[in-house]
């Protein structure tokens, strides 16, 4: 009886011992959260539909001397534009090749390009976005000289608090018109070029 009455009052103590210490606690390695961050860059992407034609071939005749015009429907097609934010597209005109004894004060076409004998119009729009999508700019929505120094055409998209946004399956036809004159647009060989850049708009 003795002997369980010792081994009940060992117990008892060392139970006393383990509640007034209390339990050992834990060490553990702790993560305080991994950061993603970093800024987004401009970026556009497009399909172009940009054969080289040969108007002067095709298109010329009497006709068209009469109409004082070449229409070409169609030059440069957009088929797919996307952009994540506001963006303007440029149109920048090469130098005329010009036959060879083309009248250089009284032909209107000047071999640097210096003249406004080359017209664009941007339509059949889809815009990308239901408010502020791809849209002709300034006066491109109808034939308008561009120049070698570049003619910004074509614009979309919208900065601003709350409110900015960018264009996607967005599309629209360039065409062009080249002015043409019974007596100065002689006989031979012409050639033209037009270059489009995508660029973010700040303004």
């Amino acid at each position: 009886m003795k002997r369980n009455f010792l081994m009940l009052m060992a117990i008892v103590t060392a139970l006393s011992m383990f509640f007034v210490a209390g339990p050992v606690m834990a060490e553990v390695d702790t993560h305080n959260g991994t950061t993603m961050s970093g800024t987004v860059p401009f970026c556009a992407s497009w399909n172009l539909s940009k054969d080289n034609l040969t108007p002067f071939t095709s298109n010329v005749g009497i006709a068209a001397y009469d109409a004082n015009e070449i229409l070409v429907a169609d030059f440069i097609k957009i088929t797919d534009f996307d952009c994540n934010t506001r963006f303007k597209i440029t149109a920048t005109k090469g130098a005329w090749t010009l036959p060879a004894n083309y009248h250089s004060t009284d032909g209107a076409k000047k071999a640097d390009g210096s003249d406004f004998d080359l017209l664009l119009m941007v339509d059949n729009v889809t815009a990308g976005y239901a408010s502020g999508g791809l849209a002709a700019l300034g006066d491109y929505g109808s034939y308008t000289a561009i120049t070698t120094g570049g003619s910004d055409i074509i614009c979309g998209g919208t900065v601003g608090a709350g409110a900015g946004h960018g264009v996607e399956n967005a599309a629209c036809d360039v065409n062009a018109k080249i002015l043409m004159d019974w007596a100065t647009d002689i006989v031979g060989a012409y050639s033209i070029g037009v270059t489009l850049i995508i660029s973010e708009q700040f303004e």
